[in-house]
């Protein structure tokens, strides 16, 4: 621990030094003015670190006073915790009120010198940096425990509604999001659409090219799909295994069916090697479409909706695959 004493008194302040060297186990410094003072105490420097624990200084200073130099520490939050005792040979109030009100902790009144209560009221100060030492360190404690489990819960939450492989949101999540879509349904008086799709011959796939392959075929279609999930509240989903969703909300069908078949055109073009594959050895995805209305919700469950849009994905797959199919009612 270091103290610093601004005295321009030099008579006084190292009679105020060797009474602190004696009985401290501290470095005590001194300055004559509250400038100097300033720069030992690196008033200017960027630096957040102050090289002092304690300051003593004198009330009367040449140039600028002691309470216009406290007043101006104390404006800065890197010297908010810092004690300065005023020193005075008066017991003028009106100083010492001052001092007070320009943050100053205590004062220690130097006519004349008392060894007993300038030890006292100096251990008094180097108690409270202590105690406010301990409360930062606390607080940092506490804000790094928060910040732990912040990013614990966000990690926690992210697992919990996420697929480890393609980093969509997962079967439950998917569940969890239609249902909530589906029941603002008749309020939104807009119209909601989802996407089921599935890759072409995956299991093909995976028997000539091995699981890796597979894997990685997959996060390319879970990619376009986040891409094509361009609105807010856009969710695409892995359905589970080589099986995936779209939800849309506030789309009606032809807006579903162009997206479709954007997606299925976009997969095509990777031209990702499927030598089992009918079309030209290239992998490919087949894609059902399904659209509730408002007044759909009386009439039809979200299990309803996901059944449409699997009967639909049936059809693509039984007409030949790599197409786009809109359920029909009237079938």
């Amino acid at each position: 621990m270091k103290i610093l004493i601004i005295d321009d008194s030099v008579e006084k302040a190292m009679i105020l030094q060797r009474l602190l060297n004696k009985n401290l186990p501290y470095k005590v410094d001194i300055v004559p003015s509250a400038e100097e003072g300033l720069d030992r105490l690196e008033y200017s420097s960027s630096n957040q670190n102050v090289p002092y624990d304690i300051v003593l200084m004198d009330i009367l200073l040449p140039g600028m006073n002691g309470i216009q130099a406290t007043e101006k520490l104390k404006k800065l939050t890197k010297y908010e915790d810092i004690p300065i005792l005023m020193i005075t040979s008066s017991s003028d109030e009106e100083f010492i009120d001052s001092a007070f009100k320009a943050g100053a902790m205590d004062y220690i009144n130097t006519t004349p010198i008392r060894p007993l209560e300038l030890l006292a009221r100096v251990n008094s100060a180097i108690r409270l940096r202590n105690e406010m030492d301990r409360r930062k360190k606390r607080e940092e404690e506490l804000l790094e425990t928060t910040r732990i489990l912040n990013m614990t819960n966000r990690l926690l939450e992210k697992i919990s509604s996420h697929d480890p492989l393609t980093n969509l949101y997962n079967r439950r999540y998917f569940d969890q999001f239609l249902e909530f879509e589906w029941n603002k349904l008749s309020n939104s008086k807009k119209p909601i659409t989802l996407l089921m799709l599935d890759v072409d011959f995956f299991k093909s796939y995976n028997d000539e090219y091995g699981h890796q392959a597979g894997d990685t075929a997959l996060k390319k279609v879970a990619e376009v799909l986040s891409e094509s999930a361009t609105r807010n509240r856009d969710t695409a989903a892995r359905y589970g295994g080589e099986e995936f969703c779209l939800i849309l909300p506030e789309t009606d069908a032809s807006g579903g069916l162009l997206l479709a078949k954007t997606i299925c055109n976009r997969i095509y073009n990777l031209k990702i090697q499927h030598k089992h594959s009918a079309f030209n050895e290239i992998l490919t995805i087949s894609i059902g479409v399904a659209t509730a209305q408002p007044e759909d919700v009386n009439k039809m469950s979200m299990i309803d909706l996901i059944e449409k849009a699997d009967k639909a994905l049936y059809e693509a797959k039984s007409k030949g695959r790599n197409q786009v199919v809109a359920y029909d009612s009237k079938k």
